[in-house]
C-alpha cells in the first residue's frame, strides 16, 4: 500500500496498552511508528522525527493534547502536518475543541481496524491535495518573485542615484501599490515622484509600468511637471478599472535650489523641513483628486512654488507610514511623525522615521505599503553637467544635410496653456540628431523665451526677485498675469545653416512687449550669485552671439551645432 509521505507515525497516549492496540493497528496498515506518553515528549518527538501523521489523546500529563497541538501546528508552518485526535468523548462542545486546536479530524474509542483504514485514506486525499496546493503556491510565489525583480528595475532601474536622495519602499506583498521614480529634465531640474494605487499587491501595482514610461519620456523631453502629472492622467484614464486610482506627490526643484514646485493630489501632506531646526516650514497639502478619477486635470490649481535655503529637507510618503498600527491597534499618525522629525540627529531625518516606526509597531504584519523619500538640498543634489542618459560620442549633428527654417507664433491664451519649449527641442533633435546637445539647446531656448514671456508679454520687473520674500511675490504675480493672459504674443524663428565650416541654428524670438533700453543694459558677473540676472550670462556662454533689436524686444542668438 503506498501512504505518498505519510510512512512514519506518532502515537501520542498516556496509557501504554492504548498506544500498543494503535501501534498494532498502524503497522498493518505499513507505517513505523514513534510513541510518547506525554505533550511535551510529543513536541519533543515531532521536531527531531519529523513523522509524517500523529495520533493525539486530549488528556495526558505535563501538556495537554489542546495545548500540544497548537506547538506542533506553529512548528509545522505551512508544512501539512495531520492530527488525529483520539477520544471518548462524543459531546460536540469536545470534538470542536479538538477541530478549534488544529485537529484535522478525531477518533472516538473503541475503534477499530475498518474505522482507523478509512481515516487514514480519507488523510491521504487531503495530503496530497495540500502537497499539490503548496507546490502550485510554490511555483507561483516564484514567479512572482522573478516577476517583481523584473518590474522593480524596469520601473526604478533608471532613477536617479544620489546620497542626498534616500528612499524606500517597503511593499505590504510581493508587489507594491507604491512607486518612486525620479530624473533630471534637460534644463536640470530634478523631478521626484512618488505615487500610491488603490490597495496593493499586483492587482495595485498594474499601472506603475504606464505611469513610469510617461514620467521618463516626457522629463527626458523637457515636458513641465503640469504637463507631466496631465500625460500621466490621461494615460491612466484609458487603462485603470473603474475604482482604481493613483495618488501622487510630484516635486521639480530648480537647479540653483532656489525654489520648489509641489504637487499633491490624493496623498498625505507632503513636508518641507528647516534645515537648521528640524521644524516643518511648509506643509504642501492634498489639492486634487487622485490621477484615474476624471478626464481634465489642472495641476496649476494643486500647485505650491515655494522658496528653498541650502539644506533645506523634502519629505514625501504614503499614507501606509502613518497609517501604520501597532499591537495595541494605534496609529503612527502625524503626532509620531512630527516628533520623529524634530528628535532626528546626524542629519538623518530619514533613519530616525524608520526607527521610531519599527519600535512603534514591532511585530505587527504591515497591513499596507510604506513609502517614504528625503531630500537634501544641498549643491551636490543637482550635477553641473548633463545627466539624463545623452551620449556625445554616438550622435552628431548632420553634416551638409540642407538648410531648415521654423516659425511658430503663439498668441493669447495659448501662451498660459502651452510649453513650446519641448516642442521647439524635439523638432530640432529630430531635424539634426544631436542628442548631445539637448541640455545646452533646452537651457538656451528656456532662457530666451521665459525673458520675453515674463519680461516682454507679462511686464514683470525682475528686481522683484532680489530676495526669497521677493522671489516668491514675483512667482505669485507671474501666475496671477498669466492665468489673465489674453492678448500679447511671442514669436519663434528657428533657422539652420552653414556658416563658414560650422553648422549653427539661429533663434529670433520677438515678442509683444515694449520692450527696454538695451543699448545701456549690462548684465554683470555679480548676477550669478543673485535671484535674477543669471539666465542671460548663462545664454552668452552657450551662444555664438547674442543680440537684441528693434525696442528690445527681439533677440537674435546663434548656437553653433558643432560644439559639444
Amino acid at each position: 500500500m503506498s501512504h505518498l509521505n505519510l510512512s512514519k507515525a506518532l502515537i501520542v497516549d498516556g496509557d501504554r496498552s492504548n498506544r500498543v492496540v494503535l501501534k498494532s493497528l498502524l503497522e498493518n496498515q505499513g507505517y513505523k511508528t514513534i510513541e510518547a506518553s506525554n505533550g511535551r515528549q510529543a513536541i519533543d518527538l515531532f521536531q527531531a522525527e519529523q513523522p509524517s501523521i500523529i495520533f493525539m489523546d486530549i488528556v495526558l500529563p505535563e501538556v495537554d493534547g489542546y495545548e500540544a497541538t497548537r506547538e506542533i501546528k506553529l512548528l509545522s508552518g505551512n508544512h501539512f502536518v495531520p492530527i488525529i485526535f483520539l477520544t471518548s468523548m462524543r459531546d460536540e462542545a469536545s470534538l470542536s475543541r479538538c477541530i478549534e486546536a488544529g485537529g484535522d479530524d478525531f477518533l472516538v474509542r473503541p475503534f477499530d481496524n475498518f474505522m482507523l483504514k478509512s481515516k487514514i485514506h480519507a488523510i491521504e486525499r487531503i495530503s496530497a491535495l495540500n502537497q499539490k496546493i503548496q507546490g502550485m503556491y510554490s511555483m507561483v510565489n516564484r514567479e512572482q518573485e522573478i516577476a517583481e525583480s523584473v518590474f522593480t528595475k524596469a520601473i526604478q532601474g533608471t532613477n536617479i542615484s544620489n546620497p542626498l536622495i534616500k528612499s524606500k519602499i517597503r511593499p505590504a506583498g510581493t508587489f507594491s501599490g507604491d512607486m518612486i521614480l525620479s530624473a533630471y529634465s534637460p534644463s536640470r531640474d530634478l523631478f521626484i515622484l512618488i505615487g500610491d494605487f488603490t490597495g496593493h499587491g499586483l492587482s495595485a501595482a498594474i499601472g506603475a509600468m504606464p505611469v513610469s514610461e510617461v514620467f521618463h519620456a516626457m522629463t527626458s523631453k523637457g515636458f513641465s511637471p503640469e504637463d507631466i502629472l496631465i500625460g500621466i492622467n490621461k494615460k491612466l484614464r484609458t487603462l485603470l478599472p473603474i475604482g482604481m486610482f493613483f495618488g501622487v506627490q510630484l516635486v521639480a526643484i530648480n537647479p540653483e535650489l532656489e525654489h520648489i514646485k509641489l504637487f499633491n493630489a490624493g496623498m498625505p501632506d507632503l513636508l518641507i523641513v528647516d534645515g537648521k531646526n528640524n521644524s516643518i516650514k511648509h506643509r504642501a497639502k492634498s489639492g486634487g483628486l487622485p490621477l484615474g478619477i476624471i478626464d481634465d486635470i489642472k495641476p496649476r490649481e494643486f500647485r505650491d512654488l515655494i522658496p528653498i535655503e541650502i539644506n533645506d529637507r523634502v519629505l514625501m510618503f504614503s499614507d501606509g507610514l502613518t497609517e501604520a498600527r501597532s499591537a495595541s491597534d494605534e496609529e503612527f499618525g502625524d503626532v509620531r511623525l512630527q516628533n520623529s522629525i524634530k528628535n532626528a540627529t546626524d542629519d538623518n531625518i530619514y533613519g530616525q522615521i524608520f526607527a521610531d516606526l519599527d519600535d512603534f509597531c514591532g511585530d505587527m504584519t504591515q497591513a499596507d505599503d510604506v513609502t517614504l523619500v528625503e531630500i537634501t538640498c544641498a549643491t551636490q543634489l543637482i550635477p553641473l553637467v548633463d545627466t539624463y542618459g545623452n551620449k556625445p560620442e554616438t550622435r552628431k549633428s548632420k553634416k551638409n544635410s540642407g538648410e531648415w527654417q521654423l516659425t511658430i507664433k503663439y498668441s493669447g491664451a495659448r501662451l498660459r496653456e502651452t510649453n513650446p519649449v519641448p516642442i521647439l527641442v524635439n523638432q530640432i533633435m529630430e531635424m539634426e540628431e544631436l542628442e548631445n546637445q539637448r541640455q545646452s539647446l533646452f537651457t538656451v531656448i528656456t532662457e530666451l523665451y521665459v525673458n520675453a514671456l515674463d519680461h516682454g508679454v507679462l511686464s514683470l520687473d525682475s528686481s522683484m526677485k532680489a530676495d526669497p520674500i521677493g522671489f516668491a511675490r514675483y512667482f505669485s504675480e507671474r501666475e496671477a498675469r498669466l492665468s489673465a493672459l489674453d492678448s500679447g504674443h511671442i514669436i519663434f524663428d528657428l533657422s539652420v545653416a552653414q556658416i563658414d565650416k560650422d553648422r549653427c541654428i539661429t533663434f529670433r524670438i520677438e515678442d509683444s512687449g515694449d520692450g527696454f533700453n538695451y543699448e545701456t543694459y549690462r548684465p554683470s558677473v555679480e548676477a550669478t550669485t543673485m535671484l535674477s540676472g543669471r539666465g542671460i550670462l548663462l545664454v552668452k556662454d552657450l551662444c555664438d552671439s547674442l543680440n537684441y533689436e528693434g525696442r528690445g524686444n527681439i533677440v537674435k542668438a546663434v548656437f553653433n551645432l558643432n560644439h559639444s
